[in-house]
């Protein structure tokens, strides 16, 4: 199938520190911008050599569009990165493969860190899906068959637009990689007036707000329910309701947490004494360590159940009431955070994957084979709500790895020890 390509349309301006402004507009520029930040080359990849990138003009999307007759579904995906690194100009979020599969693909950028604060990036992002709603049909996309996805921060920041105000007039769907609203903020970041400040003095600042440990480094900004925009926690808003009618996926990966080993090695060896600091106070360390006994790392285990995989299967419970709700985990290879990303796109690109290259060299026509399954999946998703496997009751979850399979209930020991805590809102606070 032959794909069109439009790069660099933009869909919103805005003045620093104050809400975007929709841009009826569909004209492409061809450009490839990267909203401000430090280059992380670790874990992201960039259109460009570049090592800081200042340009705060940067609400921009691509398209990638079928030449097909008629509507397509339309997938609209927001990246990961902590919230200060990203942008939907990389490579590995390149959407042909993704549309070959007969959906209209849109990547979009949004503000970044003490730039998006406030909840700012939340509303680009709403403004982006905004945006598509107006225009997206005359690149042969249906409006009314709209799938938002987004995987890490993408995905806590969709989670939190599901609390918004009627979010069925953004989305039909939704799929969550990696991310669910346990991740949106009870509280916001601190404050700054940015007023005179160069966007360098910002990116330097915001670095030493921030501070160098990576785990809480990866939440210090995020959505966070400011009683406005977002009005209450959003499992509490999904249990009501106010996503009546949004089909959910959601899912998380196996090693998620050993993602950060590569910036901190010593992560590899978190001990229980040091993840108290990020347990919750509600529950009791010692009683919910004891399901973790046969892992090589029970910390790192129950963080990734902490952080990812157990407030996930609480949004499905809470979703499946008024939409369609679907889990998986993905279990392929080192399995850490973002692994899934080479795959549901097709580009079989590795950055900031320890070990995931390896893998795929090990046996690439197994992981081939994965991709062209877990895009199939989530093209149907999209399509009409079904991804090809069963809706989460009795705890269906389809595991994602070579030799895909269902499971039910799978580590429901697990699972279950957590069931004393609300997982309402990230109360932790960053430091």
């Amino acid at each position: 199938m032959s794909i069109n390509v439009h790069r660099g349309i933009q869909y919103a301006t805005a003045a620093r520190q104050q809400p975007p402004r929709l841009v009826d507009d569909a004209r492409e520029t061809g450009e490839l911008k990267v909203c401000p930040q430090f280059r992380d080359n670790l874990s992201e990849e960039y259109p460009d050599g570049n090592q800081v990138y200042l340009d705060e003009d940067c609400l921009q999307l691509n398209v990638w569009a079928p030449r097909t007759g008629g509507k397509n579904p339309v997938t609209v995906f927001f990246h990961g990165g902590a919230s200060r690194f990203g942008t939907a100009n990389e490579p590995r979020y390149d959407g042909t493969e993704l549309a070959r599969g007969g959906t209209v693909v849109v990547t979009a950028n949004y503000r970044l860190g003490l730039l998006g604060a406030g909840n700012n990036f939340l509303r680009d992002q709403i403004t982006a899906l905004e945006w598509v709603q107006k225009r997206i049909g005359s690149f042969g996309g249906d409006p009314r068959n709209v799938t938002a996805m987004g995987e890490s921060e993408g995905a806590f920041s969709l989670s939190a637009i599901l609390a918004t105000d009627n979010p069925q007039r953004l989305m039909r769907r939704v799929i969550l990689q990696s991310g669910s609203g346990y991740l949106t903020h009870a509280s916001p970041t601190p404050s700054v007036d940015l007023t005179g400040m160069s966007t360098l003095e910002i990116l330097r600042l915001q670095e030493k707000m921030v501070g160098e440990n990576p785990l809480t480094g990866a939440v210090y900004f995020g959505p966070y329910i400011d009683g406005e925009l977002v009005k209450r926690p959003v499992v509490d808003a999904l249990r009501a309701g106010n996503a009546r009618g949004v089909d959910l996926l959601i899912g998380t990966n196996r090693d998620e947490m050993r993602y950060f080993a590569q910036f901190d090695p010593d992560i590899l060896n978190l001990t229980l004494e040091q993840y108290r600091a990020f347990f919750p106070r509600e529950l009791d360390l010692g009683t919910v360590a004891r399901a973790y006994r046969g892992e090589p790392n029970a910390a790192l285990a129950m963080l990734t159940d902490q952080t990812m995989r157990v407030p996930a299967t609480r949004m499905a419970e809470a979703q499946r009431r008024w939409g369609k709700a679907y889990v998986y985990q993905f279990d392929w290879g080192p399995a850490v955070h973002t692994a899934e990303l080479p795959f549901v796109f097709g580009t079989m690109r590795f950055t900031g994957v320890p070990g995931g290259q390896q893998a795929h060299d090990a046996d690439p026509r197994a992981a081939k084979a994965l991709s062209e399954q877990m895009r199939r999946a989530w093209t149907s998703f999209g399509r009409d709500g079904n991804p090809g496997w069963p809706q989460y009751w009795l705890r269906i979850t389809k595991i994602w790895d070579t030799g895909a399979r269902l499971a039910i209930a799978p580590k429901d020991a697990q699972r279950a020890a957590w069931d004393g805590y609300d997982f309402a809102a990230l109360r932790i606070a960053p430091s």
